[in-house]
């Protein structure tokens, strides 16, 4: 299983910490010598930041569970590393595009067709991860997928800051450098990935027989599906009415609804507490690089602590909605502890993001029950950053975008309630599965971990 870590998780991380970094890339851009871009396309106008933002989300959500059904067409056609390393490089070159764009509308339209592509990715890795590990060691490898991809992307912010030195080379304005460059290492991570991503358990080359055989069994005795079911329409209808997914996917949205306003709009939330242009973009990595901690510490938790799952969530959701409160209610005045509720926000976030994702892959079988969560869920984070794009409006920039925050807070504290509630019914069902009452997920032997 050394083998497989090595394999998959890093190689997952480093697609999912490009694609963050280039579906993100807009706000640090923007923010970049002086708001350039935003003068260059006339992005000050109305809502078109916004707009622009939020178009990607779009064909992002209405193609999630299409291209990422279980070993449906394109995964059983191309195999995982081909499916997804093509779609890589592909929005590699739609990256490179963006930064040759000349008004806004090409913008929107490059944005919207990066998201057709992206689309692929979280889903698709979701899927691949789940098919490899038991549930008890599952939250643990989504975490560290996820926050890598989330602490590297953190330097994106940096990394913008120093290509927007570039300025005025070849006649390029800096924040068109930003996105040449970026999509230019996307493509070469794509290209990697093709080379060096692992597959489904069965088609795993780097693995024995005999190796494959242990993978395919520790899955077979944890929960009993180790072997693929074909998608049909009338599963798909029975898990549309399968309220717990539907769940798990606000819950999804809440972090998500979090964390992109953070990612889009943060260094204009830095530039309203006072710091420098420069130090707007600097001061968004630290926060990133701490939320690796409680993210990796939460994981493990929730992995090794019998029913310590959605506790840990609460925990992270509250970290969530005290550091909010913290980075937008604190006096202006005080720098440092508005600074600090981006630490506590941020790390709340993207510490429960991953955690949903396990959780609810722990609580379903088949893989293609499996497949269909974690499309729908993860399509729910994409309705999550169009929430964001909308409630962070440009004309309340001045203000610290009061808005987006209150409903921030108000999603999160509901979230708090569906959390504890789905874990009280899985108590409850378990304990009728015990007395033979009830089946759950079609098995007599699965019981729900929480």
């Amino acid at each position: 299983m050394r083998k497989v870590d090595l394999r998959l998780v890093p190689v997952l991380s480093m697609m999912y910490c490009i694609s963050l970094i280039d579906r993100t890339n807009l706000g640090l851009a923007r923010q970049a010598n002086g708001l350039q871009m935003q003068k260059d396309l006339k992005l000050g106008i109305g809502q078109r930041f916004s707009i622009a933002t939020l178009v990607f989300f779009i064909p992002y959500i209405l193609l999630e569970i299409p291209v990422s059904t279980p070993r449906g067409i394109p995964m059983s056609t191309f195999g995982a590393r081909w499916w997804l390393g093509i779609a890589t490089i592909l929005w590699g070159v739609v990256t490179v595009c963006i930064g040759f764009s000349n008004n806004w509308q090409t913008l929107a339209g490059l944005r919207a067709l990066l998201g057709v592509f992206e689309a692929t990715l979280f889903p698709g890795a979701a899927f691949l991860i789940a098919c490899w590990y038991p549930r008890r060691s599952m939250a643990v490898r989504m975490s560290v997928f996820y926050i890598m991809s989330v602490t590297v992307s953190g330097f994106g912010a940096a990394m913008a800051y120093g290509i927007s030195q570039l300025h005025g080379r070849n006649g390029h304005a800096g924040w068109t450098w930003i996105f040449i460059i970026q999509g230019v290492i996307t493509i070469g991570i794509g290209i990697l990935s093709i080379l060096f991503l692992v597959d489904f358990p069965d088609k795993a080359t780097f693995l024995t027989e005999q190796q494959k055989e242990l993978v395919i069994t520790r899955i077979q005795r944890d929960r009993a599906d180790a072997v693929a079911d074909p998608m049909t329409g009338a599963k798909i209808v029975s898990y549309l009415g399968t309220l717990k997914l539907w769940l798990f996917a606000y819950m999804f949205m809440c972090g998500t609804v979090a964390s992109y306003s953070l990612a889009y709009f943060l260094p204009a939330i830095l530039a309203t507490m006072g710091f420098s242009n420069m130090m707007s973009q600097l001061l968004v990595v630290p926060p990133y690089v701490w939320c690796l901690f409680p993210a990796v510490t939460s994981a493990v938790v929730a992995d090794k602590v019998k029913g310590a799952r959605a506790y840990v969530i609460v925990a992270n959701v509250l970290c969530l909605i005290v550091g909010t409160a913290m980075y937008s209610q604190i006096p202006a005045s005080n720098k440092a502890g508005r600074y600090a509720g981006i630490f506590l926000a941020i790390g709340g976030a993207n510490s429960f993001i991953p955690l949903v994702i396990s959780w609810s892959q722990t609580a379903i079988r088949a893989q293609s029950k499996r497949g269909y969560a974690s499309a729908l869920i993860i399509a729910f984070g994409g309705v999550g950053g169009i929430v964001a794009s909308v409630a962070f409006q440009q004309k309340e920039m001045a203000k610290g975008y009061p808005s987006g925050i209150y409903l921030t807070l108000a999603l999160n504290a509901v979230n708090v309630i569906a959390v504890l509630g789905l874990r009280f019914w899985m108590v409850w069902k378990n304990k009728q599965a015990d007395k033979g009452l009830c089946v759950i997920e079609g098995n007599p032997d699965f019981r729900y971990q929480m």
